[in-house]
């Protein structure tokens, strides 16, 4: 297992990042829609922005609850083990992505499942 103040030094900065990205995100949603003097056709490519946009503020939104997630587990023994099949999650995935709640193979048969209904 990985050193607990690493992997809460790694969860904790990439946090910071993501609220970072998610305020700056919001800010360019507001200066779009506060900018008024657009032409049509400006307007319907910032409105496709703004969709873009807000969907990319979702997923950092999504991702910052997984490492809140994380960094709750952390100090149990819950931390590193998949919440789906209850097996230790391998320390080199929980390196490379310390918020895994999922270990490779529950969240490639996740994946699988999602691709097969789209």
């Amino acid at each position: 297992m990985l050193p607990v103040d690493d992997i809460r030094k790694k969860l904790l900065t990439q946090r910071r990042n993501l609220f970072r990205q998610v305020a700056q995100t919001e800010d360019e949603l507001l200066w779009l829609e506060t900018d008024v003097e657009s032409e049509v056709e400006e307007r319907g490519q910032e409105e496709s922005m703004v969709r873009l946009l807000d969907r990319l503020d979702g997923r950092a939104k999504a991702e910052i609850e997984e490492i809140d997630r994380a960094l709750f587990k952390l100090g149990t023994e819950q931390y590193g083990r998949c919440e789906q099949c209850g097996k230790a999650i391998p320390p080199s995935r929980l390196e490379a992505v310390p918020a895994a709640a999922l270990c490779m193979v529950c969240a490639q048969a996740g994946e699988n499942q999602a691709a097969l209904r789209k």
